[in-house]
């Protein structure tokens, strides 16, 4: 139902979520959410049990985009 992405260390989730949406209009959980200690910030986790094949290779290419040109600043 759910896949977890680890990011380089330096990278935030939450800082990623707010471009994304911003960009390209696509949504995941911040993984700091699923730690008690507010640990995993470079983590984040894609839902993909209500989604057509198409769709999630649509999000993944927009969310690659959106992490593509986040390493690259």
């Amino acid at each position: 139902m759910f896949i977890w992405l680890t990011l380089p260390d330096f990278m935030d989730s939450v800082d990623l979520l707010a471009d994304s949406l911003k960009s390209e209009k696509v949504a995941f959980i911040p993984g700091s959410a699923f730690f008690a200690d507010r640990s995993g910030a470079n983590s984040l986790r894609l839902s993909f049990s209500n989604s057509s094949e198409e769709n999630i290779e649509q999000g993944i290419a927009r969310l690659g985009r959106v992490i593509r040109q986040a390493l690259a600043s």
